[in-house]
């Protein structure tokens, strides 16, 4: 496994006159548990969408598992496993259904991908919602088959975007489980989330971007669980959210009724 499993550099996404990111630069260490994070439309969503393929960007470049990548990169796309916010589920098909066909789209066995399917079903809770299309599930259970989608071939890079949004605690507490051991085995977690405790309960390192699709700091967070503080522009900041705030610039209007 390389140093790095992301590499990205002056990555840029424009949609006709509007750059949603501009000249992003950062790497994720392999192995690590690495946080996303900005303000709403600051690019976090378009830039996965970037480095899983889905988009191409308009300039810049990326390297997944030390190989460059780009969206014709089929067999790259195989190490990797996508949560993306919108989903992405064929609703008329069955939970089981849709897990197995995508284990075997991963290229997993059809025995391997129906065994997977049945374990991760029985240990998310979904066995007895055998009977039901996935468009009759509630949110928090469509979002449990996503992350299954996502994991069923084991991918060595795992992109996650809001993937605790609608999720019972318990569901998350074993999601969280999982990922914690995703990681000691040497794979990534590429996480981007806009609740900041759950960010500085997770993650090793976390980049910030702020609108316009910019990174703002990138480093280690870890002083923040074993000394209570992180020193960042010669500042003492307790909470990543403070951090988060004095990076960004955003602000809270106060409002005279509340």
């Amino acid at each position: 496994m390389p140093a790095n499993a992301i590499e990205v550099a002056a990555l840029r996404k424009e949609f006709g006159s509007v750059v949603a990111v501009e000249s992003l630069t950062f790497s994720v260490p392999a192995g690590s548990f690495f946080g996303f994070l900005g303000p709403n439309g600051a690019g976090k969503s378009t830039t996965i969408a970037c480095l899983t393929g889905l988009l191409d960007p308009t300039s810049g470049t990326m390297r997944l598992l030390d190989q460059p990548f780009d969206s014709s990169a089929v067999e790259l796309k195989r190490r990797i496993g996508v949560m993306p916010d919108n989903l992405g589920l064929f609703e008329y098909l069955y939970a089981h259904e849709f897990l197995a066909f995508q284990g075997q789209l991963y290229g997993l066995t059809r025995d391997e991908a129906r065994q997977r399917t049945e374990a991760l079903l029985e240990a998310l809770e979904l066995s007895d919602e055998g009977k039901k299309p996935l468009s009759a599930f509630s949110a928090g259970m469509r979002k449990r088959v996503a992350f299954a989608a996502a994991v069923i071939h084991g991918p060595d890079i795992l992109f996650l975007d809001e993937p605790f949004e609608s999720i019972d605690p318990a569901g998350v507490a074993l999601m969280k489980q999982w990922l914690r051991q995703f990681t000691t085995r040497g794979r990534t977690v590429f996480f981007t989330t806009h609740v900041l405790e759950a960010a500085e309960r997770l993650c090793e390192r976390v980049a910030i971007i702020r609108k316009g699709g910019q990174v703002v700091w990138t480093g280690d967070i870890t002083s923040l669980a074993t000394e209570g503080r992180i020193i960042v522009d010669d500042q003492p900041f307790s909470t990543l959210e403070s951090l988060f705030l004095h990076l960004t610039g955003e602000r809270y209007a106060a409002l005279g009724w509340i």
